[in-house]
């Protein structure tokens, strides 16, 4: 079941999940989303899944959710920051790479027990509000793209391959640093666009 969540704060919406999702479910959150949604306005996301069974999620479900997101894109990109409150490992998992693929969306996972440090979390400003700079998850992300990129640098300067394999590493070496740090780029930009227009 699909429920909403009062969290008693204008700007956050909350959801909570548990077990399987149908389509008035799924409508309902998101007549939620879009009468909470201001033109222009973003908001936070709060979010629990207590527990999950795909088997349960109806396709008209998933059709409903996608129809809603074609009519609406800025459901996603008005979302300036999302909580995970969740026990299940690979759901923590999922939701880093979503908030990886979308470069507008700062988000972090908590466990049962850290609604408050969730809630928390999510109201506090990341970064000081009189200049420019990175919020941690963005420092990780640059960090590891640069560890990555400098083991394939040293492996190439190793001599350990072939010349057909050094240009290989390279082109993926190069291929992965747009793929990643692309993404990290947009987020850092739109952070420092909002911050700017403050």
């Amino acid at each position: 079941m699909l429920e909403t969540i009062n969290t008693f704060d204008q700007n956050i919406i909350g959801f909570r999940l548990d077990g399987g999702i149908n389509q008035s479910e799924m409508a309902r959150c998101y007549d939620e989303i879009e009468a909470k949604m201001a033109p222009g306005q973003k908001y936070m996301l709060y979010a629990e899944v207590k527990s999950i069974s795909l088997r349960d999620v109806t396709w008209e479900a998933i059709k409903e959710e996608f129809r809603r997101i074609i009519k609406n894109p800025s459901i996603l990109t008005n979302i300036s920051k999302a909580v995970l409150v969740t026990d299940i490992p690979w759901i923590k998992t999922e939701f880093a790479v979503e908030c990886a693929l979308i470069p507008t969306l700062e988000g972090a996972s908590f466990s049962f027990g850290e609604e408050a440090k969730a809630v928390e979390w999510l109201k506090a400003d990341q970064r000081a509000g009189t200049r420019l700079d990175l919020v941690m998850s963005e420092l990780n992300q640059f960090a590891l793209a640069k560890t990555a990129a400098g083991f394939g640098l040293g492996m190439l300067a190793a001599n350990l391959f072939s010349k057909g394999q050094r240009r290989n590493i390279g082109l993926v070496a190069l291929l992965g640093s747009v793929v990643v740090g692309l993404p990290v780029g947009i987020k850092m930009l739109n952070n420092n666009r909002q911050l700017l227009n403050k």
